[in-house]
């Protein structure tokens, strides 16, 4: 058993392709990660959800679970609240690791074990990730899951640390991350990623799309000016409503290419969000305006040094391959 009586718990339930081996048990003080797990549906539960989506909650393969021994198992309160959050934050690790797509929503349940039974006291839906079309079903590996655990205590850590002005503005910008992963229109997800680097960047007015070239080159390095200005070009057609210039009449070479810019922006912006969330060294550094605006106006050698190596965004579609990928994928009807 995964539980012992007078323990609360809270999970994260879903169905992903896993690639053997998978870590289980305990990963972190306050994470356990277990897979094949079979999940028992309390009959009450089982009415209330319906049988399709118990089913689906039961068939889940990767589960991410906090407990504690309780002293009061049989009450909803903080301690629910803070095994929720646990739990939480691992999830969200497991988003800036992997591009992962369950196979249905992902479940949070929280509750207790007494007397043998495990019961669920609290179920919540999670959003459903969009998967990319070229790469519908990738595998979450070990080295995901491990990193998940890592960003989780992380961003609890951020939660408690004291950083001159605060880090609102990183968990605003991580926000929208999270969302945007769950957005199905394609330029809208676009746009989004664009507005998470907006969020880093600390773009001024008037040179908006200069910085979002130039400062960008901190992220991905100065070789990639004319794509980071096609993105940009993208996120001011949608923010203006003119998504038609691209979907209007159906052209397959333009479909393909905003896919790849869609896997390549996604890319940037979550390892960017990861690399923050992993060394608290760059948490003073973009936790709010004030921070930022002092950030940028350092010397790009010192910029540099703070902030490590950069990466290259075109690992995001080494697999590109459009000939897998008939019009129906690219929304013709």
């Amino acid at each position: 058993m995964w539980i012992d009586d007078g323990e609360k718990y809270a999970l994260v339930g879903f169905e992903v392709k896993l690639e053997e081996p998978t870590p289980t048990g305990q990963i972190t003080p306050d994470l356990w990660v277990l897979t094949n797990l079979t999940f028992d549906i309390p009959s009450e539960w089982r009415e209330w959800l319906g049988s399709i989506r118990a089913d689906e909650v039961a068939g889940s393969n990767l589960f991410l679970v906090s407990k504690v021994v309780s002293a009061t198992p049989d009450v909803l309160d903080g301690e629910n609240q803070s095994l929720q959050q646990h739990v939480w934050h691992s999830y969200i690790g497991l988003l800036l690791s992997v591009m992962f797509s369950p196979s249905h929503k992902p479940v949070m349940l929280t509750g207790a074990q007494r007397n043998g039974v495990i019961d669920i006291r609290q179920q919540r839906d999670l959003e459903l990730p969009a998967r990319q079309v070229f790469r519908a079903y990738p595998p979450v590996v070990a080295d995901d899951i491990q990193l998940a655990a890592q960003h989780g205590q992380n961003l609890g850590a951020m939660l408690l640390v004291t950083v001159p002005g605060g880090l609102w503005r990183f968990f605003r910008t991580l926000h929208i991350y999270i969302e945007t992963r769950a957005i199905s229109d394609l330029l809208d997800r676009i746009h989004q990623y664009c507005r998470c680097i907006d969020g880093l960047i600390l773009p001024t007015i008037g040179k908006t799309k200069q910085q979002f070239k130039s400062r960008t080159e901190l992220f991905i390095g100065p070789a990639h000016h004319d794509l980071m200005g096609a993105l940009y070009e993208i996120r001011s057609n949608v923010e203006h409503l003119h998504e038609n210039r691209y979907m209007e009449i159906f052209d397959r070479e333009v479909r393909l290419d905003l896919l790849k810019k869609e896997a390549i922006v996604e890319y940037i912006a979550r390892t960017a969000l990861a690399r923050i969330v992993s060394h608290d060294a760059l948490w003073p550094h973009f936790g709010n305006t004030e921070a930022l605006e002092k950030f940028w106006t350092l010397p790009a050698e010192e910029r540099r040094n703070i902030w490590g190596d950069p990466i290259d965004p075109m690992v995001s579609v080494a697999d590109f391959d459009p000939k897998y990928l008939h019009d129906g994928h690219l929304g013709k009807t």
